[in-house]
């Protein structure tokens, strides 16, 4: 009698087959979500530096305060002349996308918010490179070769879907997917 109550409490402190099965399901789901949010993240990173783009104007940034205040305040007129410009180009990119949405779709308002977006564009980047150029102009020769060596480490990747070779976008047998 003592061997079956000794077998019988054996058993009472195993757990059954089916929930270690469901234990290790879950733990393998889990390492699953977690795989794809840490992928996630990661493909979404911020670029180099608290919100800097690496450009000119970015590298003002990692100037000292008071030379970078310096700088700011000479191209004042530049970055004046650029803020309605650049949301002339966001008004310009909404309209753009408002008429490609439409039902129905009109061909020639398409063309012609394109044509607007590319014009609002121009003109943004023309008031951005009097900008750089007023910046540029008053960077030492140090700062100068300073940004170049900064903008070796601070580049975006490059993910423009025209970069990539011909072949890529169809499937094995070389034709573009439907």
């Amino acid at each position: 009698m003592t061997q079956a109550v000794a077998m019988m409490a054996r058993q009472a402190g195993r757990a059954p087959r089916w929930l270690w099965a469901a234990l290790f399901t879950s733990l393998a789901i889990n390492l699953v979500v977690v795989g794809l949010v840490v992928g996630a993240v990661w493909r979404l990173r911020e670029p180099p530096g608290p919100g800097v783009m690496p450009s000119l104007l970015g590298y003002t940034t990692t100037l000292p305060t008071e030379r970078r205040t310096q700088l700011w305040a000479e191209a004042a007129a530049e970055r004046a002349q650029l803020r309605p410009l650049r949301r002339a180009v966001r008004t310009a990119r909404d309209a753009a996308v408002k008429a490609l949405a439409a039902e129905p779709y009109d061909r020639q308002q398409f063309v012609a918010a394109q044509q607007q977006q590319a014009e609002a564009d121009t003109r943004a980047r023309r008031a951005m490179q009097e900008l750089y150029l007023k910046i540029a102009d008053g960077l030492t020769p140090e700062e100068r070769q300073g940004f170049a060596r900064w903008r070796e480490h601070h580049h975006l990747p490059a993910h423009n879907v025209l970069d990539l070779p011909e072949h890529q976008g169809k499937d094995d047998s070389g034709a573009a997917p439907r």
